[in-house]
């Protein structure tokens, strides 16, 4: 068996008379070529030519410990590009921005995704799900933003209690903080930071028994509200005071 054969990009790995460009390869004039450095690899049986990486990039699992930069906020989403997985040096591959829904933004109820993300964020936060689109989780102890700037100076703030303050600005602004902010633990395995688990939440309840399982505003707006003004439960409850007590009472008698 031949040894593995090394190439750079550029280097010519075979004709197309013989072989079809696979990954890490290109056609052109009838000849293929490297498209980037890494090991060949000639399929005999499939008649494709192939380079894979040195050193292979790394995919997107659930569980994963990742970090990002939050790039966009609407309504009750946030959006980070991820940008590097705990524990692991290698370039991310496939979809790198992910999502966080507001009801995975924290543990405790969020009323407004703005108090707990700022654009240019930075968040160590974990993978949910991977397909049809990445979705990401900071509603852990753990995850949150690991570093952000001041709103008004765009310098670094620090750690004050619970919220974070600009020493420039002599202002605090608020974050859905990891415990460690300020003192990462960058070099602990990725399971002490919650890593490899993916636990379902637990439907939570809002003050006055709306759900909060959706999160944000749009809760309180939709469900409990417009039950309480005009759904079945108030509606049968005038009813039956307005009639049907007074109905019923003589039938029992």
């Amino acid at each position: 068996m031949e040894p593995p054969k090394m190439v750079l990009p550029g280097d010519q790995v075979a004709v197309a008379e013989e072989f079809e460009a696979g990954e890490g390869t290109y056609e052109r004039e009838g000849v293929i070529f490297a498209s980037m450095p890494g090991v060949l690899t000639l399929d005999p049986n499939a008649r494709v030519a192939r380079v894979k990486p040195f050193n292979p990039v790394a995919e997107l699992q659930v569980g994963d410990i990742v970090y990002g930069i939050v790039d966009d906020i609407r309504g009750m989403m946030a959006t980070a590009t991820v940008t590097a997985i705990h524990g692991r040096s290698r370039e991310i591959s496939g979809q790198a921005e992910g999502t966080i829904h507001i009801s995975n933004v924290s543990e405790e109820y969020t009323e407004d995704i703005h108090d707990m993300f700022r654009l240019g964020d930075v968040v160590r936060a974990k993978v949910i799900q991977t397909k049809p689109s990445l979705q990401l989780t900071t509603a852990e102890g753990l995850l949150g933003v690991v570093k952000a700037l001041c709103g008004q100076c765009r310098g670094p703030l620090e750690r004050r209690d619970r919220d974070l303050y600009c020493p420039r600005c002599e202002r605090s602004e608020r974050r859905k903080m990891t415990r460690d902010y300020g003192d990462l633990m960058l070099s602990v395995p990725a399971r002490e930071l919650g890593g490899g688990v993916v636990a379902e939440r637990p439907r939570r309840q809002e003050r006055g028994g709306r759900d909060r399982d959706r999160g944000g505003r749009d809760r309180g707006r939709g469900g409990g509200r417009d039950r309480g003004r005009g759904g079945g439960r108030d509606r049968g409850a005038r009813d039956r005071g307005r009639g049907g007590g007074r109905d019923r009472g003589p039938r029992h008698d």
